[in-house]
């Protein structure tokens, strides 16, 4: 069996993309999913299969069948509980050159497809100016520490935009949550 975890972008915002995690579960479900738990109200999801699939397979089916079921039209990003895990384990490096006491709610991790997108992100970022917020692009995550609070960094503003529609991110405290899911 083969664990998952599925983190979905902009969806229980303000009034847009409503999505009850009771509906999310039973659309994984349909799919053949088991063990399916949810965590929070913004779309973060552990699942088991019984045969592993590829995570950009796995990402277009959820996509398509959120679509269907919802009319909701989301980016689904599905990574390994070995990917989450990776991601994880090098926190410690990026939050230790950051801060020496870091806070988990300022320290934000950013997950997508593939690498491309996040050393394409990484170039966007490093054209603003006056920043003192951290940025590391590592093996499996972009991770954003930001000193003065994810509002008042650019980094995190421009990560937000419609353009990095391709990157979610979650908070550390929220992925140590997906991790004891795990």
């Amino acid at each position: 069996m083969s664990t998952y975890v599925l983190l979905l972008r902009g969806i229980n915002v303000g009034k847009a993309n409503r999505l009850s995690m009771a509906t999310l579960k039973s659309v994984l479900e349909q799919l053949g999913a088991l063990q399916v738990r949810t965590l929070l109200n913004s779309g973060n999801a552990v699942f088991s299969l019984l045969i592993p699939h590829s995570c950009d397979q796995l990402s277009d089916q959820i996509a398509a069948a959120l679509l269907a079921e919802t009319h909701l039209d989301l980016h689904c990003i599905v990574k390994t509980a070995a990917d989450v895990q990776a991601a994880a384990a090098e926190i410690n490096t990026v939050v230790m050159t950051a801060t020496a006491t870091p806070d988990p709610s300022r320290f934000l991790l950013g997950f997508s497809r593939g690498s491309e997108t996040l050393t394409q992100f990484a170039a966007a970022a490093s054209s603003l100016k006056a920043e003192t917020s951290t940025l590391h692009i590592g093996a499996n995550a972009l991770y954003l520490y930001c000193n003065d609070g994810i509002k008042q960094s650019a980094i995190a503003e421009l990560l937000s935009s419609k353009k990095w529609r391709t990157i979610t991110c979650r908070n550390l405290t929220t992925v140590q949550k997906i991790l004891a899911m795990l």
